[in-house]
């Protein structure tokens, strides 16, 4: 059998699918308002006893991306992901010139359009966000779960970077950061911090996120909550609302204008509208 798509249309996560064996072939639709997927059989027919037994695997094979990846995942097992090598091997702390351009991309971008006033990067595993903000003069700070953060981190950003997570953020209101960052950073939080996680954004007095999220890229280790955009926008609301900015669209780093890997700026609602 093959399963190939995971492309979100609105709230449902599609997948096609087709099975040499049984000659069936259609469409899983993955709604994560619905407790199970949807499977539509357009080849072949699906009350055949084999046919039985490959759907249901199918249902099985999506119902943990249906339901929430490793939604149960424990604090402690989530922090363990980001220790060791975790940041060297994807790039995070070992100057990637990839990475670099990317986020010298996106920086560019929020200098030009963002007029983001003092910056705190969350997740900002070695400090390379921090470290370009302030080569242009931005005050910058980070923070990141990572246990070996000093290890791991740039020297120069060594003394602006503090270890902690979304929904224990390691600076306060009295910090004054206008703008937070979170590039990669929400898809690698548990369901159950996501609230959390905002409550701390209110805490901290910031206007403006700016958000980079992986909607469907299920191959990288840590992305553990994968959602569509909608869902995640209920998840700010009503506090911080998704706005378009002139020129966010620029902000694609090289992804082929794919509009899954724009740029999000949400925008803290000065009265906070009803969900």
């Amino acid at each position: 059998m093959r399963v190939a798509g995971g492309i979100w249309s609105g709230d449902a996560c599609v997948f096609e699918f087709a099975d040499s064996a049984t000659g069936l072939a259609g469409s899983v639709h993955c709604d994560w308002r619905d407790a199970t997927p949807r499977i539509d059989v357009l080849e072949g027919d699906p009350s055949h006893p084999s046919a039985t037994a490959i759907l249901g695997k199918l249902r099985e094979l999506l119902a943990p991306f249906h339901r929430g990846s490793f939604a149960d995942i424990d604090d402690a097992s989530l922090a363990a992901l980001y220790s060791g090598d975790y940041h060297n091997s994807q790039n995070y702390a070992v100057g990637s010139p990839t990475e670099t351009a990317f986020k010298r991309h996106v920086i560019d971008q929020l200098v030009k359009y963002g007029n983001p006033g003092k910056v705190l990067d969350a997740g900002c595993s070695a400090g390379e966000v921090v470290r370009q903000l302030r080569e242009r003069g931005i005050d910058s700070w980070g923070f990141d779960l990572c246990a070996d953060l000093d290890r791991i981190a740039y020297p120069e950003t060594r003394p602006f970077l503090r270890r902690g997570s979304v929904d224990q953020i390691p600076f306060g209101p009295a910090d004054g950061f206008s703008t937070l960052l979170a590039l990669d950073v929400f898809e690698h939080i548990p369901e159950r911090s996501i609230r959390p996680m905002v409550e701390e954004f209110l805490r901290l007095g910031v206007r403006r996120i700016v958000a980079h999220i992986a909607l469907v890229e299920f191959h990288y280790v840590g992305h553990i909550t994968l959602r569509p955009l909608s869902w995640w926008d209920r998840q700010l609301a009503p506090w911080f609302q998704r706005t378009a900015v002139s020129g966010w669209a620029d902000a694609v780093a090289g992804f082929r204008g794919d509009p899954s890997n724009f740029l999000r700026v949400y925008e803290l609602a000065a009265v906070p509208a009803a969900v």
